[in-house]
C-alpha cells in the first residue's frame, strides 16, 4: 500500500501484505472489532510499556499505518522493532496526511481485490435494502440477514424491549443491563455473542446481538447495523413530519380544553386513541440549577432530543401521542390500554436519549398525571404532571401525581437557605449531639412513636437507653415529644433534612 500520492512510506514488512478490513485503532467505535487481518490506522503516540489493552497489537494486525505528529516527525524505534517481531507491515504517513484519505485508498484496494465478488455484492445489497421499504423494517432486516447468513439476531430498544428477532438461537435478553452493556465480543450463557450498538443522530437507537457468532460473522453484523441505522433515520424522518402539526394541536388543546369536543376529529386523525384513558407526561433534564445563555441553549437541544426519542418510543410501541416542547420541559399526551405500564419504559427511552457519545448522561425527571378519560380535563392533567415532576426526589426518576408527598412539594417552593434555617432552629442541636446518635434515634421515633419496646429492639438498644435518649432530645428541643404539634414540627424538620441531602447530590451532578 506504499503510495506517494498520499505520502505513505513503507518502513518495515512486505508492500504486498494483504488485509481484509480497515480499522482506526484510536476510534472507540472500531476498537471493539480489531482483528488479526486489519490494516490499522493510529494517531496515538507510541510509548513503552504498552497498556494491557493494546489497541495496536492486540491482536497483531496485518499492517499498521502510523501517522506522524507535526512536532514529532520520527518513528519510535520500539514500534519498528515490535512490528518486525510480530510480522506486521509498518507504513508511515506524514503529519499532512489525512487519515480519512488513507482509509479511502485502503478501501479501494479491498474493492479491487474483491473482483467479481464485489459486483455480486450489489445483488445482496439490493435484496437487503428492500427490507427498509416495509412497515416493520427492523424485523425485515433481521429476517433477511438471517436467511442469507444463518446468523441468529435480536434487536433491543433503548428501553429494553426486544422488537425484532430472527433465527433459532435467540435467547431471553431481559436480564441484560442495557445501559452498561459494552460493544464487542461477550459470553452469553454458553456461547459467544457479538454485540453492536445502533446509533443515529447522536443518540442510541438499539442494541444488536448476534448469537453463537464468531469473527467471520462480523461483516454481517456491521452490514446489519448499517441497515438498522438507516431504518432509525427513516423512522425519525417519519416522526419529524408530524411533529410540528401534532405540537400545534396539543398547544391548542391545552389552551382551550373546553373546546375538546370540536378537536375530537383532529385528535383521532393524529393517532390519539380517545376511546381509552390518556395520561399527560412532563419531562425535564439536566441539573436543577440556574443556567447561563449557552447552557440554556444546550438544555433546549437536549429537550428536543428527549421529545424525539419519546415520540419514536410511542410510534414503535403502537400508542398514539401528541408532544410539545416548552421553555424548560417536554409535554406528551398519550393513550394506551394500560397507560401506567408505559411510564417506566418511557423513562428508559428518555434516559437513553440523554446519554452522549462518551456515555455521560444528563439526569432525567418525569412527572405523570392521573389517567383521565374526559378530554376537557387535559389542562388539569397537565398541572398534575407538573406538580408530580416538581416532586421527583433527587437528580432523576419519575413520580405519579397520586404518589408524591405534598409536604415535599410544598418544601420545594422554598429557598434552600430558608429551609436550612428552619431545620437548624428545630433540630440543629439534636443533629450535632453524640455523633448523630440522637438524630438517628429521633428519626426512628417519628416513624413509630407508640411502641418504645419494639423501637428499642429495632435500634438494638435497651428500652431504658431509648427513654434516656428521648429525654435528652426533649431537653435539646425544649418541648415534649408526645405532643402532636411537636411531632408535626419534627417531621417537617426531618423531611427538610432528607430533601436537602437528596438535592445536594443534584447540585454535585450539575
Amino acid at each position: 500500500m506504499e503510495s506517494r500520492e498520499i505520502d505513505l512510506e513503507l518502513r518495515q514488512g512486505d508492500r504486498e501484505t494483504s488485509f481484509a478490513a480497515v480499522r482506526h485503532a484510536d476510534r472507540a467505535g472500531d476498537r471493539h472489532w480489531l482483528s488479526a487481518d486489519d490494516l490499522r490506522l493510529t494517531e496515538a503516540p507510541f510509548t513503552l510499556p504498552r497498556p494491557a489493552a493494546d489497541a495496536l497489537f492486540d491482536p497483531p494486525p496485518a499492517a499498521l499505518v502510523y501517522l506522524l505528529e507535526p512536532r514529532r516527525r520520527t518513528v519510535p524505534d520500539a514500534l519498528v522493532k515490535r512490528c518486525e517481531d510480530s510480522g506486521v507491515a509498518l507504513l508511515v504517513a506524514s503529519p499532512s496526511t489525512n487519515p480519512e484519505r488513507v482509509e479511502e485508498e485502503a478501501l479501494k484496494l479491498l474493492v479491487a481485490d474483491a473482483g467479481a465478488g464485489f459486483t455480486r455484492l450489489a445483488s445482496v445489497q439490493r435484496y437487503l435494502l428492500a427490507a427498509l421499504e416495509g412497515p416493520k423494517p427492523e424485523r425485515e432486516v433481521l429476517d433477511r440477514v438471517n436467511r442469507l447468513s444463518g446468523l441468529s439476531l435480536a434487536l433491543l430498544t433503548p428501553w429494553g424491549e426486544t422488537i425484532a428477532r430472527a433465527g433459532d438461537e435467540v435467547t431471553r435478553l431481559s436480564h441484560l443491563d442495557l445501559e452498561n452493556m459494552p460493544e464487542g465480543r461477550m459470553r452469553l450463557k454458553s456461547s459467544t455473542a457479538l454485540v453492536a450498538k445502533v446509533r443515529a443522530r447522536g443518540r442510541p437507537r438499539g442494541l444488536l446481538v448476534a448469537f453463537s457468532a464468531s469473527d467471520p460473522d462480523l461483516p454481517w453484523l456491521e452490514l446489519c447495523r448499517g441497515l438498522l441505522t438507516s431504518a432509525a433515520l427513516q423512522r425519525s424522518a417519519e416522526a419529524q413530519q408530524d411533529r410540528s402539526r401534532k405540537g400545534a394541536l396539543l398547544a391548542e388543546w391545552l389552551a382551550g380544553p373546553q373546546a375538546a369536543p370540536l378537536l375530537l376529529p383532529r385528535l383521532r386523525d393524529a393517532g390519539l386513541d380517545v376511546d381509552n384513558e390518556y395520561v399527560v407526561a412532563v419531562a425535564e433534564a439536566g441539573p436543577k440549577v440556574k443556567q447561563g445563555r449557552a447552557a440554556a441553549a444546550k438544555a433546549q437541544l437536549l429537550l428536543e432530543r428527549l421529545r424525539e426519542a419519546a415520540d419514536e418510543y410511542f410510534l414503535a410501541s403502537g400508542h398514539g401521542a401528541l408532544s410539545e416542547t416548552r421553555a424548560d420541559h417536554d409535554v406528551w399526551v398519550y393513550a394506551a390500554g394500560a397507560p401506567r405500564a408505559q411510564a417506566r419504559p418511557l423513562l428508559q427511552a428518555l434516559k437513553a436519549a440523554a446519554r452522549d457519545d462518551s456515555g455521560t448522561s444528563a439526569p432525567v425527571r418525569l412527572g405523570l398525571s392521573l389517567p383521565r378519560s374526559d378530554l376537557t380535563g387535559v389542562a388539569d392533567a397537565y398541572h398534575q404532571a407538573v406538580l408530580a415532576l416538581q416532586s421527583v426526589p433527587g437528580a432523576e426518576g419519575l413520580a405519579w401525581f397520586d404518589q408524591f408527598d405534598p409536604v415535599y412539594w410544598v418544601l420545594k417552593q422554598q429557598p434552600t437557605g430558608n429551609l436550612e434555617t428552619v431545620r437548624d432552629r428545630l433540630v440543629g442541636p439534636v443533629k450535632e449531639a453524640d455523633d448523630g446518635k440522637l438524630w438517628r434515634t429521633l428519626t426512628a421515633y417519628l416513624d413509630s412513636p407508640d411502641d418504645l419496646t419494639t423501637l428499642a429492639r429495632k435500634l438494638h438498644i435497651h428500652v431504658n437507653t431509648l427513654r434516656y435518649r428521648l429525654k435528652r432530645i426533649e431537653s435539646l428541643i425544649e418541648a415534649p415529644l408526645d405532643r402532636p404539634a411537636t411531632q408535626a414540627k419534627l417531621y417537617l424538620a426531618q423531611q427538610i433534612d432528607a430533601m436537602l441531602e437528596r438535592d445536594e447530590g443534584v447540585g454535585v451532578a450539575g
